[in-house]
């Protein structure tokens, strides 16, 4: 699981050249861990099929931050970030300088964290629930933008649901 967070923290990042082969080496994991790679394959083909200019702009315009997805900019999102900030501090982990309710950051830091429970929690009541709102606005709303994340949305969320039995 860790390698495979550890990829998808990768991918949400920014495209780079190397986001095709981290696609699919994230694929071979979800499938090593009875994952179906389906999601991963369809994105796998657009980021094939799409000039890396188009990639960049995407990126630019999607929103990766679970705190607005589930609280929008008031006090639910910065109770969030306040208790992100005390479980990344207590398990040392440095979230650099994304805003720590950032996709990315928020996978990394799962990747990394050997506390069970710690990951259990946070995935449970934070990131499945982010990954469904995001999904859920994507489809609802017609985000052209978000449109072509959302296979991989899906696919991190049934990873993540296969890890914790949800």
């Amino acid at each position: 699981m860790d390698r495979m967070l550890e990829l998808f923290a990768e991918i949400f990042e920014a495209p780079d050249v190397d986001l095709l082969r981290r696609v699919q080496e994230c694929a071979r994991c979800a499938a090593a861990v009875g994952v179906p790679s389906a999601d991963l394959d369809e994105f796998a083909r657009f980021v094939d099929e799409t000039p890396a200019e188009r990639m960049a702009e995407l990126y630019r315009t999607r929103n990766p931050f679970i705190g607005q997805q589930l609280y929008g900019e008031g006090y639910g999102r910065s109770m969030l970030l306040l208790d992100l900030q005390k479980r990344y501090r207590r398990l040392g982990f440095e979230a650099g300088d994304e805003p720590l309710d950032h996709l990315s950051v928020l996978l990394r830091f799962l990747s990394e964290c050997d506390d069970a429970a710690e990951r259990e929690e946070l995935a449970r009541e934070v990131l499945i629930p982010g990954l469904e709102a995001m999904i859920a606005g994507s489809v609802d709303e017609g985000q052209a933008s978000a449109a072509p994340f959302v296979p991989l949305l899906r696919a991190l969320s049934a990873a993540v649901r296969e890890q914790v039995g949800s």
